[in-house]
């Protein structure tokens, strides 16, 4: 007796695995992330070890630790906590990813395995370089954005604040009071001789202004640094300092107090915020400029801002070519 054949249908063949499943699920996607992950480490020692003077590079470095690293402007310092931070991430992604992927992360020993998928790194490669560049020209449109600056505001912002009396010293060891200025414009700042940071360039802002200022106004225009460090900065070193600046007197006026106590209370009065640092001795303080127009009066409050730079420049012309009628001290 015949027995009826149980046909099965034929198994359909296996289909292939498309490139993307062989890519996600084999080494290619860990040649991709570590290529991509050593570019970004190597970026980051840039941005640390970079310069940070001149150039495009050297400009990007300095605002990216501005950005990044808590950057200190006045000295070039930066915080490690927040490099370790961000140097520690793709560490942490290596040690994740070879903990999911530990069978295929041991294939990534042998030479053969790279030279493979060398696709795959350059695509890591080229993902950071595209990242990069777009930083790069972040920064460089951020910087072109500062550079146009609003417009002096002028009276908008002016003020009206006396000045204190006095009595001070000068590097002449001449005594000197604010009233004896009355009649003239006078830029007020201050500095202190031991000072490595914010004071240089101070002093270079001070030389570019009266540089710049025609004849006719820079005859108009007194400048008086405040000492910072009362108790240690005597006639000698102040004048030592002011010489060796290039800045001559009478024109420039490096002034201390009769006793350190009476100048802190100057200091703290026209806010210059100048307080030692216990430990190091530095004198932490403000870039401060102070325009005093010729009635003796506190005009305008400035920095070393890129804007305050123009506007300080703004504020001396105004005040310079601003009518003056003598009278009674107010």
């Amino acid at each position: 007796m015949s027995h009826p054949l149980s046909l099965a249908s034929p198994a359909p063949p296996a289909r292939p695995d498309s490139a993307g499943e062989r890519f996600l699920t084999g080494p290619g996607l860990l040649v991709f992330l570590f290529t991509a992950l050593a570019a970004y480490q190597a970026f980051l020692l840039v941005t640390i070890f970079g310069p940070t003077q001149g150039g495009l590079l050297g400009d990007f470095v300095r605002d990216f630790q501005l950005w990044c690293y808590r950057g200190d402007p006045r000295t070039g310092g930066i915080s490690w906590l927040a490099v370790s931070v961000m140097m520690l991430e793709p560490v942490f992604i290596v040690a994740v990813a070879a903990l999911l992927w530990r069978d295929i992360f041991v294939q990534l020993i042998h030479v053969r395995t790279w030279l493979t998928h060398a696709r795959a790194a350059g695509a890591g490669l080229g993902v950071i370089a595209v990242c990069v560049a777009g930083l790069v020209y972040y920064a460089r449109a951020d910087a072109a954005r500062a550079q146009v600056l609003p417009p002096f505001p002028g009276e908008s912002i002016r003020l009206r604040l006396d000045l204190p009396a006095g009595p001070f010293v000068d590097q002449k060891g001449a005594a000197f009071r604010f009233a004896d200025l009355r009649g003239r414009v006078v830029l007020v700042t201050g500095v202190y001789a031991a000072c490595t940071t914010a004071c240089p360039e101070i002093f270079l802002e001070v030389k570019k202004i009266l540089g710049e200022l025609p004849a006719a106004d820079r005859a108009g225009l007194s400048v008086v640094a405040l000492s910072l460090n009362p108790e240690y900065e005597t006639t000698e070193l102040m004048n030592l300092v002011a010489e060796g600046r290039g800045l001559s007197h009478p024109e420039f006026r490096y002034v201390n107090g009769r006793n350190p106590a009476a100048m802190h209370e100057v200091l703290t009065r026209m806010q210059f915020s100048a307080t030692r640092n216990p430990q190091t001795g530095v004198v932490d303080h403000a870039n401060l400029f102070l325009l005093v127009d010729r009635s003796g009066h506190i005009a305008y409050r400035l920095t070393l801002d890129p804007r305050h730079r123009a506007w300080l420049r703004a504020g001396l012309r105004a005040l310079l070519h601003e009518p003056y009628a003598a009278g009674p001290a107010s």
